[in-house]
């Protein structure tokens, strides 16, 4: 099978490995399409925390089942699945109450521990896979996982019908947590971002007010026409957002931090401790959240497919990652396609 090895910084090879043997509980999946994730782009910088070179990144994959093991019972072959890219060792406090997704020994998709779906093939548990509807496409379905990222953050503000929502940062995971927000019943959604694009799309999904932060202050559009917020999502990692935050937090209101950081943010305690707002870390998500968005996906609520902006062939990966780095044509979901057009 042909895979692209992340062999260094800032480069992917084609190569030749052979094809994956499963275990009793696994199945292989020939993947189909793949999207490309703002973590893919920073290990290619070599900004990731664990996903190093050499190793096969990819972990928003859908495909069909090809070969299931003997001990498999939930799915079968010629199923169109999505894998849950994080396997918790099943052992530790958090496993053990359901938080796997914090397990300090789990082995994620994308990694040297676990090769990832920039290859034709890949293989994974059957308790990390989930079976697409069929009304759904291909396409659509790559959104699950970066959705998931959303809906997890969601649960953890707990947003409520009629909650006021900000969401700092309108690119992939921004937007998706926008959806999710709506989906939970939020009724005021801003959205804010430096690309006009982004929130033009965040408008077609179910953004209620936009505002690019380059033009326009965030507090004096909000003290103007809305109002402080119950929940504001971090979603860009940029030093000043926690600022931004807190300027339109309401008192006892929630500050959600989805972004990955590359430096670390000052932080001012004495807006906590007088306002009494709580912060939250969100990471990744769950097997419920997994399931949540692909409920939400198949609603066909909301115009998922303005998010996907780009697209490759499989064999153009490292065209694909440039645009990724570049931003070469506003992309915002960039999903590799691995049937030759």
């Amino acid at each position: 099978m042909k895979a692209a090895l992340f062999d260094r910084i800032k480069h992917f090879t084609i190569i030749g490995k052979e094809l994956p043997e499963i275990k009793g509980n696994e199945v292989l999946i020939q993947v189909s399409k793949a999207g490309i994730c703002g973590s893919d782009v920073h290990a290619f910088l070599g900004k990731h925390p664990f996903r190093n070179p050499p190793s096969i990144l990819g972990h928003e994959i859908i495909g069909n089942i090809v070969e299931i093991g003997d001990k498999v019972t939930t799915v079968k072959d010629g199923d169109t699945v999505t894998i849950e890219p994080q396997i918790g060792c099943g052992h530790c406090q958090p496993c053990i109450k359901g938080d796997y997704n914090l397990c300090e020994e789990k082995v994620v998709l994308g990694t040297t521990r676990w090769d990832g779906g920039f290859a034709e093939y890949v293989v994974a548990p059957e308790q990390t896979v989930y079976k697409i509807p069929d009304t759904l496409t291909t396409e659509l379905a790559v959104l699950t996982e970066p959705l998931a990222v959303g809906v997890h953050a969601v649960n953890i503000a707990d947003v409520k019908k009629g909650d006021k929502v900000a969401i700092l940062g309108s690119g992939p995971i921004g937007l998706v947590t926008s959806v999710a927000a709506h989906y939970k019943g939020a009724e005021t959604i801003c959205l804010t971002d430096a690309i006009d694009n982004n929130l033009e799309i965040g408008k077609k999904l179910c953004a209620t007010d936009v505002v690019n932060v380059r033009v326009q202050s965030l507090h004096k559009y909000t003290s103007a026409n809305i109002g402080q917020f119950d929940h504001v999502f971090l979603t860009a990692g940029y030093g000043s957002i926690l600022d931004d935050a807190l300027s339109v937090i309401k008192r006892k209101g929630k500050v959600i931090s989805i972004a990955l950081f590359e430096e670390k943010v000052s932080i001012d305690l004495n807006k906590f401790m007088i306002s009494e707002v709580q912060m939250f870390g969100s990471s990744m998500y769950v097997k419920e959240d997994f399931k949540t968005a692909i409920d939400i996906i198949a609603s066909h609520k909301y115009k998922l497919e303005s998010l996907i902006t780009h697209r490759f062939n499989f064999d153009q990966i490292n065209e694909a990652m440039e645009v990724a780095l570049t931003k070469s044509g506003s992309p915002i979901k960039i999903v590799l396609d691995y049937i030759k057009n």
